[in-house]
């Protein structure tokens, strides 16, 4: 879990962090959001941007605005993809569109996005209102991108790369830059933090699609097929095997698959390997990433630097 691993003040600063919206004109907005794309989430991205700050000496009360932002932005793009992706169920919970309407989520999700607006323009920070701003626009051109490769078994790596860096990564970027920004570093810092958490958002995308093949995941097994969409692992099994491409392409998008597959066991269990084996090559790059961060400071905090190593450690576990 890792809350064994985060910094006492961390933890202490993701537990008190503040999700209320008190929206007094329509009460009914904050209560679905409470109890759904805002229900109990780990908040890892929060923790990735207080961990950040403090590695760079920053006071924790200084970042409770932008960590409340990116857990607000990650809320309002759940909202939003649920209704796109017409789910029902989130966390074995009904999604905010099942528990009112489609229109109702898109609306929650995009006050989501102008409270953020709101307050992250009260204080003033220009460039990382810039930033999250263009970081935004990473998520949309993301979905767009997922969207227009939806019941197609023929895309290639670069597509679903560049999925995982603008629908994924580019938020968490976000959640290591700005701490850096805050704490006026350099050029070379701004980017090797972002690089952090780019390389780290990648990774994470790729161990989702693994445990996605897994039956003990959590969710039902491979959701991405019943929703359309090819995974890392599945284009390593088309690569793999071409013949798998049309039988493949008959399953994409189909709510109830039955239980016999295409493939056969082992291709599935190497492919998993292989992507396991990139998502490690991006953790290396992470943990490169934040050694070059660590060497160019005067000074930083040492309990700060092993949590955010742990969080590579966390995700290596995860796909062991």
């Amino acid at each position: 879990m890792i809350s064994d691993w985060i910094p006492k003040a961390t933890a202490e600063a993701v537990g008190s962090l503040s999700l209320s919206l008190s929206v007094q004109p329509v009460p009914e907005i904050d209560i679905l959001l409470s109890k759904t794309v805002l229900f109990r989430g780990k908040k890892f991205r929060p923790t990735l941007c207080f961990l950040m700050g403090q590695l760079f000496e920053l006071p924790v009360q200084t970042l409770h605005p932008y960590a409340r932002a990116a857990e607000f932005v990650h809320a309002a793009t759940l909202a939003h993809d649920d209704v796109i992706d017409e789910s029902q169920l989130r966390r074995n919970r009904p999604t905010l569109n099942a528990r009112s309407s489609n229109a109702r989520a898109v609306l929650a999700g995009d006050l989501l996005l102008s409270r953020v607006m709101s307050e992250l323009a009260a204080l003033g920070q220009m460039e990382i209102i810039h930033d999250l701003a263009l970081t935004v626009e990473e998520l949309v051109h993301g979905e767009w991108l997922q969207l227009e490769a939806r019941k197609i078994s023929g895309v290639n790596r670069q597509h679903l790369e560049t999925v995982a860096k603008k629908k994924t990564a580019s938020l968490m970027a976000w959640c290591c830059k700005t701490p850096a920004r805050l704490a006026r570093l350099s050029a070379f810092q701004l980017e090797s933090a972002y690089r952090y958490g780019e390389s780290l958002g990648v990774a994470f995308q790729m161990i989702d699609d693994i445990i996605d093949y897994d039956s003990s995941g959590g969710k039902p097994f491979a959701q991405d097929l019943r929703e359309g969409l090819v995974n890392f692992v599945t284009l390593e099994m088309l690569e793999a095997n071409p013949d798998l491409a049309e039988p493949i392409q008959r399953l994409l998008g189909r709510e109830s698959l039955g239980s016999q597959w295409p493939w056969h066991p082992h291709e599935l269990s190497a492919a998993a390997d292989r992507v396991r084996t990139r998502a490690q090559a991006k953790l290396e790059v992470a943990d490169q990433t934040l050694s070059q961060i660590s060497k160019s400071l005067e000074c930083l905090n040492d309990e700060a630097l092993q949590a955010l190593r742990s969080i590579l450690v966390y995700l290596r576990e995860r796909i062991r």
